[in-house]
């Protein structure tokens, strides 16, 4: 997750890191969005596999991680929701006490996924 799934997010997220044209920016964003969403597919393997966190019985650091990539998705322009046992993790990790306190401290949603109109 930390060296292949975010790095492509920066690409996406902040393509004026690579260059100051902005077609080759929409092109950089365009290419690492595709290529996010492979990677989420791989993340949603991995979910698919929890039994019942992504190391077994306790939740911990990639549960963590697999809720912020897949929430970042949506920045992407991609739907959470497509990644079920993704998404299904990523919510019971949310509903845990001290995750519950930090996402509504920070204000964060979850599913920041706009459909474009």
């Amino acid at each position: 997750m930390n060296n292949t799934v975010h790095p492509t997010f920066t690409h996406v997220f902040m393509p004026d890191k690579f260059t100051d044209d902005e077609a080759a920016k929409q092109a950089i964003r365009a290419h690492a969005a595709k290529t996010y969403k492979g990677l989420l597919d791989e993340i949603e393997v991995m979910a698919r596999q929890a039994s019942p966190w992504m190391m077994g019985e306790r939740p911990g650091a990639l549960d963590a991680y697999a809720l912020t990539l897949l929430r970042w998705g949506g920045f992407a322009g991609i739907d959470p929701t497509t990644q079920p046992a993704t998404w299904d993790l990523a919510q019971r990790f949310a509903a845990l006490p001290p995750v519950a306190r930090a996402v509504e401290r920070e204000k964060l949603m979850l599913n920041i996924y706009k459909p474009k109109a």
